[in-house]
């Protein structure tokens, strides 16, 4: 499986339809066309992996973004694994938020993001 390229494909694919364009990893099984929920935010943790477990008190507790966070598909070059999540999704929409809120480096927050292709 090239993830580089199926991501560089979807990228061409969606291009023309969404302003904004990102590669997902998580644990959740997702269809495509589906709207993702707004994520959490950690801004107390040292690296970008460390999140309390989903579901857990502590991650309910986490102050919610204005939409889905996902890798900046056309800045994005980390293609390398290992993965630590079970899903690998490419999702898209028109608007961005939470620009100011000390995102990780090639980060975006796409409001209403659609899933748009399945990568593992």
């Amino acid at each position: 499986m090239n993830i580089e390229k199926q991501c560089k494909e979807a990228l061409e694919k969606f291009e023309d339809m969404y302003y904004f364009i990102g590669v997902r990893f998580e644990d959740k099984e997702r269809e495509i066309g589906e709207i993702c929920e707004c994520s959490k935010h950690n801004l107390d943790r040292e690296d970008e992996r460390e999140f309390p477990e989903y579901g857990t008190p502590e991650y309910d507790e986490l102050p919610e973004l204005d939409g889905t966070s996902a890798w900046n598909l056309e800045t994005y070059r980390d293609f390398e694994g290992p993965f630590v999540t079970w899903h690998c999704y490419i999702v898209g929409g028109n608007q961005i938020a939470n620009q100011d809120d000390g995102l990780d480096d090639n980060e975006i927050v796409i409001k209403n993001a659609v899933v748009l292709e399945k990568i593992f």
